[in-house]
């Protein structure tokens, strides 16, 4: 297809796209791409070295921080690897 197709989140801020696709980075002038990892392991299977997103999951503002790749998740899961705690992680305020 000859046209442009964005694929997007909404709030996630991120843009998805089938596999193997080259991908690069949507810089603006105002607003530069910095790629982020979360500070803490998955909840779930441990991983430290995944992009994750958290979930807020009490009205504390309290996160349980996921990889974003759930089938990564569940294949580390099913190989028998667990996260440290099956408890939300506590923020600090911003």
């Amino acid at each position: 297809m000859a046209a442009n197709q964005n694929f997007g989140a909404g709030r996630a801020q991120r843009i998805y796209a089938p596999p193997y696709t080259q991908v690069v980075t949507l810089d603006f002038e105002d607003f530069p791409f910095e790629p982020t990892k979360a500070n803490h392991p998955s909840s779930l299977c441990g991983s430290t070295n995944t992009f994750q997103d958290a979930l807020i999951v009490d009205n504390e503002g309290g996160r349980m921080f996921v990889c974003s790749n759930a089938d990564i998740c569940a294949t580390r899961k099913a190989a028998g690897h667990t996260g440290p705690n099956q408890h939300p992680v506590a923020e600090p305020a911003s």
